[in-house]
């Protein structure tokens, strides 16, 4: 039995760049973390950040694969324990306060008490649901299509083919450089105005591609040499043939599963209207012992920088906490 008190304990669910800093901070502080991982391996959205990563300071030249496994190895050099293929079935408030936590891992169902769960298990991707109510998605070949990080994976077999870019924000934008870069015919297509850093939309607009605003993908069909989209736009029914469709359309966060993870002793969390946990500035959710860090809860400044940052003031303000509980 482990000596060390419960509320001394944290479980971070997660193991992205928030988890891992949380991790890191709290051990530091004298607490007791334990990351409990849904997958087989750390690194969150670093995992499919294929591009070099040159916004993390003093790690130059890095993809975000290779700082995951600088983050990784950091963490593990520690002895924190991480719980992969591992995901909450269940949690309740004791009558002490702390939380107990049931968990379905590899080697069948556990548990423990923890004094705070710190909720950190990032966003996804949108991918081919979000096309699925498009007419003809279905009867086209997928292999022309890519989602999300997945859009910037060889990029130089773009050259001479036409490409359709779904989406108006820097990825979106971003991907379209890259493309024109390598050869490509760029055509960007989003629901709103753009809103995409500004040299991205200018280079854009001066290398001629076609940008379409208020606009959206109507209908698919498959072409003898790709696909055939009609885009509803301001000016009316366009009809475009494209060797690739590349989907960019942002992130929703990870946060569906709480609902049936909370027992009866635990209120819902308070999320916004696109499921982010709202949380205060000192990274509280709405509810005493839960703490949240990173993209989950941050829609307005998602980067491996800021889950960094957060996830060490989760931990912070957690110690503080058991000093002077709010």
């Amino acid at each position: 039995m482990d000596p060390r008190p419960a509320s001394r304990r944290i479980c971070i669910l997660g193991s992205g760049p928030a988890g891992l800093s949380c991790a890191l901070w709290a051990h530091n502080l004298g607490l007791d973390p334990k990351l409990i991982e849904l997958n087989a391996q750390s690194g969150g959205a670093m995992q499919v950040n294929f591009l070099t990563n040159e916004w993390v300071l003093g790690h130059r030249g890095m993809t975000g694969q290779q700082l995951a496994a600088n983050f990784v190895a950091h963490v593990e050099a520690l002895g924190i324990p991480i719980l992969y293929d591992s995901r909450p079935t269940n949690m309740e408030r004791l009558s002490d306060g702390n939380l107990q936590i049931t968990l379905d891992t590899p080697h069948g169902i556990s548990g423990f008490d923890a004094g705070a769960v710190v909720i950190a298990t990032g966003t996804r991707f949108r991918a081919r649901e979000t096309l699925l109510s498009v007419p003809g998605f279905a009867q086209c070949d997928q292999g022309r299509m890519r989602f999300g990080p997945h859009c910037f994976t060889h990029i130089e077999t773009l050259a001479g083919q036409r490409l359709l870019i779904i989406g108006g924000g820097d990825n979106a934008f971003e991907n379209a450089t890259l493309a024109h870069a390598a050869g490509a015919h760029v055509t960007v297509v989003a629901r709103s105005v753009f809103h995409a850093q500004e040299r991205f939309m200018t280079g854009m607009r001066t290398a001629g591609a076609k940008l379409h605003e208020h606009a959206r993908l109507a209908n698919l069909r498959p072409a003898p040499s790709g696909l055939l989209t009609t885009l509803e736009t301001p000016q009316g029914n366009i009809e475009v043939e494209v060797d690739r469709l590349h989907l960019l359309a942002g992130y929703q966060p990870n946060t569906e599963f709480l609902s049936a993870v909370f027992g009866a002793s635990i209120p819902p969390l308070q999320r916004d209207t696109e499921g982010y946990l709202q949380v205060d500035a000192q990274c509280r959710c709405s509810q005493p012992g839960f703490y949240a860090a990173g993209d989950v809860c941050n829609r307005l400044f998602p980067s491996v920088v800021s889950a960094i940052s957060q996830g060490a003031q989760a931990a912070r303000q957690i110690e503080l906490d058991y000093s002077a509980p709010y």
